[in-house]
This record gives C-alpha cells, sequence and structure tokens, in this order.
C-alpha cells in the first residue's frame, strides 16, 4: 500500500481504524508493523506520555 500511495496515506480518513485514539490503543503492533517496513513513526500515533517526552527529549537536545 505505501510503495502505491506513499506513506503520506497510511492514515486513512474517516473511518474509526484511522482514529488517532483508536491507532495509540494499537501502539505496539503499530510500532512493529513500522520497524518492519522501516517507516518513521508518526507521533500522532503514539501514546501522549512518549509523544511529550520524545518533544522534552528533542528541547532538552537543543
Amino acid at each position: 500500500y505505501i510503495a502505491k500511495h506513499g506513506k503520506r496515506k497510511v492514515f486513512h480518513l474517516g473511518s474509526n481504524s484511522s482514529c488517532c485514539q483508536h491507532i495509540q490503543s494499537h501502539y505496539e503492533l503499530y510500532k512493529a508493523w513500522c520497524a518492519e517496513k522501516k517507516i518513521q513513526l508518526h507521533d500522532h500515533a503514539m501514546p501522549r506520555r512518549l509523544a511529550n517526552a520524545k518533544k522534552e527529549m528533542k528541547k532538552a537536545a537543543k
């Protein structure tokens, strides 16, 4: 799918399966899938605590 449509279309619009909260509930599966496909994780699919920690690490690095 990604090869055909590009990585920007990974998040489909309009259904529950594309809802960020729904994706966050399956984070471990999403993380494994992205690692397998060598795709960068998207912050919107991360649980908030992990996304916030990532932001703080970036701020601290500056």
